[in-house]
């Protein structure tokens, strides 16, 4: 993204700034262990980015940011291969245990080189991530869907007005033999992210949407899997906030 000039321009990007989760803590508290389990997170994401033409990716510290040039003859392409790259770092949960990341995504202008990331793309995602996300989930901004509809990927709309990226219902409706043990890992590592934040009233917020989110995806989808008062008690967890499956609706 050079002008002819040697100055830096800018493209207009889909754009997706992503935010993994306690991970500032893990380092505090076992920095060399949390940096090897971050490498071997991050290096995952890095062998799926591959696989898609001109998705260009950085990574800095908690902070990933994947964009891809908006080719005016085929628009959705670069948003349908981001989102791909996205689903790809929220299934890493299912391999790296109680990790959630937070985002959003956008299409703006950016220019992205080897030295310099910079622009009203990056700017939009950062903030709509630090300040609309929320809780473990990365948000759509209107600028993508003014280009893709919902039904044409994973897009849900949340109880507060905002679109996000339904990986749940991604991973149910690609199915297969292992999703059943997949969702049980999700679950199970929902209830760590617990038990490990109890003192925590902001982690446990976020815990709580994420609740319900499992719970819902399954029970739209007819699935056995559930986060029930019977499974937060076996932990030994008071947590009256969190809005989990009555012991007598468990199957």
């Amino acid at each position: 993204m050079i002008g002819t000039s040697g100055l830096p321009i800018q493209k207009k990007c889909a754009v997706a700034f992503v935010d993994v989760l306690g991970i500032s803590k893990k380092i505090e508290n076992d920095s060399k262990w949390a940096l090897d389990w971050m490498w071997l997170f991050y290096s995952a994401i890095m062998s799926e980015v591959e696989k898609y033409a001109h998705v260009k990716i950085r990574i800095f510290s908690d902070n990933i940011l994947v964009c891809k040039e908006i080719d005016d003859n085929n628009p959705k392409q670069a948003i349908f291969d981001v989102l791909s790259i996205i689903d790809k770092i929220e299934l890493q949960q299912l391999s790296f245990g109680a990790l959630f990341v937070r985002g959003a995504m956008v299409v703006d202008n950016l220019h992205f080189s080897e030295n310099f990331v910079y622009g009203a793309g990056l700017l939009k995602s950062y903030s709509m991530e630090e300040n609309l996300a929320i809780y473990p989930r990365i948000i759509i901004d209107d600028s993508v869907l003014e280009i893709v509809n919902p039904n044409e990927s994973f897009i849900s709309l949340d109880k507060d007005g905002q679109y996000f990226y339904d990986y749940i219902q991604s991973r149910i409706n690609a199915g297969g033999e292992r999703l059943s043990q997949e969702l049980s890992t999700l679950c199970g590592n929902i209830a760590v992210n617990i038990e490990s934040n109890l003192s925590s009233i902001s982690v446990i917020n976020k815990m709580e949407w994420l609740v319900n989110y499992f719970n819902n995806s399954c029970i739209k989808n007819g699935l056995k899997n559930r986060i029930t008062e019977t499974h937060i008690n076996r932990l030994g967890l008071k947590v009256d906030t969190l809005h989990i499956i009555a012991k007598s609706k468990s199957t």
